[in-house]
């Protein structure tokens, strides 16, 4: 009966210590390859995401049916960002309430 409980006992440490070590695992939520197509869904915003492996560099667009993970150095993205820049600084601009002069 000894033996039984002994062999339980080591079972037991060793579940625990597997339970352990596997929730120590980082999820990673990220792109690890990034395309090089042009994106045809509508464009909704993006983000930059930097290298931090499994993670890539890349340019992560949001578009209506997801997010995609475009090479950062192709011109297609660089343009699609600066398209972006403008219209969210047109959009701030005209949000801001018109100045009144107190002359």
């Amino acid at each position: 009966m000894q033996l039984s409980f002994t062999k339980l006992a080591c079972l037991a440490l060793l579940v625990g210590a597997l339970t352990a070590a596997a929730s120590g695992n980082k999820i990673h939520n990220c792109c690890t390859e990034v395309s090089t197509n042009n994106i045809t869904a509508p464009i909704i915003g993006y983000r930059i995401q930097r290298k931090n492996p499994p993670c890539v560099r890349a340019v992560v667009f949001e578009t209506t049916k997801g997010e995609i993970c475009s090479h950062w150095k192709q011109d297609w993205v660089f343009e699609k960002i600066k398209e972006l820049e403008q219209l969210r600084k047109g959009r701030k601009n005209t949000m801001l309430p018109p100045t009144t002069s107190t002359q």
